[in-house]
């Protein structure tokens, strides 16, 4: 048994692990690698599709494995590629640091997910703009250029080859929207708990995602090797992380991969759940004026329904984006909750969105016009985040209370851009709860935002819960840390580098 960190090792994000299990290899996750990606990259600086896999691979944006879409190997890359057999995929999640590269993998590796997962990023595909990162329900065959085979082009008219994958749920299979445009070549199941002579056991964990899975698998007779992927205790659904811990110990592993997040992070005097969040969001638009805006994480469903209910004990109307609309009907298939009666849809002066809205409301969706907003400001709360500002614009309005529940800043680029939040709150007169700034240093309110990881204590009661022969920290900037607290035998990880468990 072999288990190698190809990203997420001393980085929080990015998770691509390999597991060897003899005769048989995994993948848990398959993750865009926000370090990277932050180091050489900007909106307009990034790898290009003509190059396929030889500018991320130069970046160090991904391993030189043998286990990418033959597709996208222009005919000058020189990397020297290590075989690695890969049976399959574990997605844990659908955020971007743990599924964001997986479109590079081949087609014939299976991808196993929650359905709840798989919801989500079925609609997400169908909102975004396709790359070869993100490809992962159906893509089209790249060829090279006539004249110029170092660029690969999408192949056209009668030599267009789409191919699509293989998915597995870890449930009952999610039925399609009839119009979506993308995955018609996939081939979707439901598991049996065995795939390419891999066993494996999925865990609903609770995270700041619906949907987020921890996983168990091994081969044969052989011993059983626990990937936690993102999770948490103080959640709504905290007692399904609990419920894997205890589970995941009657296994006896030999190992558990589990993230360390918040190793290194200031410890709270008191533990920010979401109820804490809900009780103070609450508070902030019953003492709030005007208009409402409230800011969140755009896939935080668990949010988006908490807003949902303060929304319904204030008397205002939750006004969305169609893209919000778009998600949520699909996660509906997974967990019945369709919100249709709770949500209003804002009529975007976009001629692009506007024609999304108009479907919506032939659909009877409510639609919320901006000069119905304007003419009755207090009546309202908007769902909406810094990529959302400019429709703020078509409000002949200023003042109100914005509430901003996210996370706090990690990074240069999140900092640039709640700087510029925070002069876009200015400028609409708004008065912020979550969010301040002063002499140009942001400023986090505690109690509006509650992590989507582990609180140290609840780490440790995790690990001691499963009991591993073995602890391998990923998703942790301080691993070293991480293994002078941990209370079982910690083997740190090093990008790349080989962890033989015999």
């Amino acid at each position: 048994m072999k288990i190698t960190v190809h990203g997420g090792a001393g980085v929080v994000g990015g998770n691509k692990v390999h597991v060897d299990l003899g005769d048989r290899g995994a993948l848990l996750d398959f993750g865009e690698p926000f370090d990277v990606n932050n180091r050489y990259c900007s909106e307009f600086v990034t790898p290009r599709v003509g190059r396929g896999v030889r500018d991320y691979l130069r970046l160090g944006m991904l391993p030189p494995l043998d286990c990418y879409r033959p597709d996208l190997y222009p005919v000058d890359l020189r990397t020297a590629m290590s075989p690695v057999r890969v049976d399959t995929l574990f997605l844990s999640h659908a955020h971007q640091d743990h599924f964001g590269n997986a479109g590079f993998l081949r087609e014939d590796i299976p991808m196993i997910a929650s359905p709840m997962t798989y919801a989500i990023l079925r609609a997400s595909s169908e909102l975004g703009r396709s790359d070869m990162a993100t490809d992962i329900f159906d893509h089209t065959v790249r060829e090279p250029k006539k004249g110029e085979p170092r660029v690969l082009v999408a192949s056209k008219g009668k030599d267009k080859g789409v191919r699509g994958r293989r998915w597995v749920l870890t449930g009952k299979v999610v039925e399609d929207e009839p119009d979506w445009k993308k995955g018609d070549m996939c081939d979707v199941s439901e598991g049996s708990g065995e795939l390419n002579g891999i066993e494996y056991k999925a865990f609903p964990v609770d995270h700041s995602i619906y949907g987020a899975t921890a996983f168990a698998l091994r081969r044969g007779d052989g011993d059983w090797i626990v990937y936690s992927g993102d999770l948490r205790m103080h959640g709504a659904h905290g007692e399904d992380t609990a419920r894997f811990a205890e589970e995941a110990g009657k296994l006896s592993p030999k190992a558990l991969i589990i993230e360390g997040t918040r190793i290194g992070r200031p410890v709270p005097e008191r533990e920010i759940a979401e109820d804490v969040v809900h009780q103070n969001c609450l508070a902030a638009v019953e003492d709030g004026r005007g208009l409402t805006i409230a800011d969140f994480s755009a896939k935080n469903y668990e949010r988006l329904d908490t807003f949902i209910d303060i929304a319904r004990r204030t008397g205002k109307r939750m006004v969305v984006t169609y893209k919000d609309v778009a998600l949520l009907q699909s996660i509906a298939k997974v967990d019945g909750n369709v919100r249709k009666d709770s949500l209003w849809v804002y009529r975007s002066l976009s001629d692009k969105e506007w024609d999304q809205v108009e479907k919506l409301r032939d659909d009877g969706w409510q639609v919320a016009d901006p000069d119905d907003i304007a003419m009755e400001p207090e009546e309202h709360m908007l769902c909406l985040s810094f990529w959302d500002m400019a429709k703020l614009l078509d409000l002949d309005w200023k003042g109100g209370t914005y509430v901003y529940s996210n996370s706090m800043a990690y990074d240069l680029r999140q900092t640039d851009n709640l700087q510029k939040l925070m002069n876009w709150i200015d400028l609409m007169k708004f008065d912020c709860r979550g969010l301040s700034k002063t002499n140009g240093t942001l400023d986090f309110e505690e109690g509006f935002h509650s992590s989507g990881h582990l609180a140290i204590d609840d780490l440790w009661k995790v690990v001691r819960k499963v009991s591993p022969e073995v602890v391998v920290p990923v998703h942790c900037a301080l691993p070293e840390e991480f293994a002078e607290l941990c209370p079982v035998r910690t083997v740190l990880p090093e990008k790349g580098k080989v962890i033989d468990l015999g």
